[in-house]
């Protein structure tokens, strides 16, 4: 049997943004100051830190894709 946490999910990117804002708003400073202080190891590897580096990993690689899609060539007319 598959553990709950580690269960599929599906997110949208807004819902992405939304929970990089409020580990934001939780901890006082950016993804961008929290991920280079995170990458210096100079915050731990709490799960919840942990579960931030990830969602920020995975808004960095599909913000390309999200791009790529709004493009005007790519919306079918």
């Amino acid at each position: 049997m598959i553990d709950p946490m580690f269960k599929s999910q599906h997110i949208s990117f807004d819902e992405l943004r939304d929970r990089l804002r409020e580990y934001e708003t939780r901890y006082g400073y950016s993804t961008i100051e929290f991920y280079r202080r995170f990458q210096n190891g100079e915050l731990g590897d709490a799960d919840d830190l942990m579960m931030w580096a990830g969602l920020y990993h995975l808004y960095l690689t599909s913000l390309p894709i999200r791009q790529f899609m709004q493009r005007k060539e790519f919306v079918a007319a």
